[in-house]
């Protein structure tokens, strides 16, 4: 078995300069680094975690706490965070609450200390309910929250949420709607108030009054679910609006779904704006608000290796990315003067 010394010997550098690059402790000169690291790859050397560990004190593992791996957005956070730790020298583990809070808290107590350096969450909520990540932040674990925010803004990393639901809204309005809907998703996620309240702010600066019984609720048994609200919305009125703004691209999804089921065409009988842009919103030709999730992922991972490294100190103030629209070809003008062909929706039967 290959040892410390042997890569050594083989780059021609001291044993010490070989840790330096291993452990990436300290900086090295770029040519000597790659000798060092193709002594590595010839030699076959690996050196022992539970050494480095014990050593440094560190485990080079953080935790990624993610709420749903049925929700599309998190397999591609998933894979950008672990990419982006792999820089740094960091194996991620994935944690799947399915929105649990018994399930987070059973991961944090088996973790924390021994197995993982800090605790990447996408599993924020509101109100203070987030008791984990509070009492994580006491007890001075490094943590970063990660689309979702609670009460306390520090040490997260979100979208500009609020200016994403007002170009949203006003994005239907500079198309002449004035009846536009909004499915909405579980109130205990800060995301969706600012969505929301980003969407009340463009009807307010057009003079378009706020009508509650068009505020639809895309939830049932705690899930999001944006079908049964348009059904249920359909069977008391017999219609539906002119638009709809639904505050994520999997509740567009539903909604376009039970659309085309009730006989809809999108966009010639109703037009569907989304929020997220995940990879799947091209299939359904969905026009969206795109939110930068690839480099907000970076973004999140890059601060909470700093902060266990402690090259930054905790506390750190929230990151907030812009957002942009993305246009597809479910939404089109409300007087019909731009020809749009019927879409077809994946799945819809």
């Amino acid at each position: 078995m290959s040892t410390i010394r042997d890569v050594a010997r083989l780059a021609n550098v001291s044993i010490s300069t070989v840790s330096r690059v291993m452990n990436n402790t300290a900086p090295v000169e770029e040519e000597t680094r790659q000798r060092v690291m193709d002594a590595v790859q010839v030699t076959g050397y690996k050196a022992s975690a539970i050494a480095k560990a014990l050593k440094s004190g560190r485990t080079n593992t953080i935790a990624f706490v993610i709420p749903n791996l049925v929700n599309m957005i998190y397999p591609s956070l998933a894979i950008t965070v672990e990419n982006e730790a792999q820089k740094y020298g960091y194996f991620v583990l994935f944690c799947n609450t399915q929105e649990e809070q018994a399930k987070e808290k059973g991961y944090v107590e088996k973790l924390k200390g021994d197995f993982v350096d800090g605790f990447l969450f996408s599993t924020a909520l509101a109100g203070g309910e987030s008791a984990e990540i509070y009492k994580l932040r006491r007890e001075g674990v490094p943590v970063v929250c990660l689309m979702r925010e609670t009460g306390d803004p520090r040490d997260s990393v979100v979208s500009d949420n609020l200016e994403g639901g007002y170009l949203a809204a006003k994005y239907l309005l500079d198309r002449g709607f004035r009846e536009i809907a909004v499915v909405c998703g579980r109130q205990n996620l800060a995301l969706y108030g600012q969505r929301l309240a980003g969407y009340k702010k463009a009807l307010a600066e057009y003079g378009v009054p706020f009508n509650p019984s068009i505020c639809l609720e895309g939830v049932k048994d705690g899930r999001e679910n944006g079908s049964e609200c348009i059904l249920s919305y359909y069977k008391k009125y017999n219609r539906i609006p002119e638009a709809i703004f639904a505050s994520s691209d999997p509740l567009a999804f539903d909604v376009m779904i039970t659309l085309n089921r009730l006989g809809c065409s999108i966009p010639r009988d109703v037009s569907v704006i989304g929020f997220d842009n995940v990879p799947f919103a091209e299939n359904y030709y969905l026009t969206t608000v795109e939110q930068k999730l690839y480099e907000m992922a970076r973004a999140a991972t890059r601060q909470l290796i700093a902060i266990i490294e402690k090259r930054e100190p905790p506390d750190q103030p929230q990151q907030v990315f812009p957002v942009r629209v993305v246009e597809r070809q479910s939404v089109r003008a409300a007087d019909g003067r731009e020809e749009n062909k019927e879409l077809h929706i994946p799945c819809a039967f």
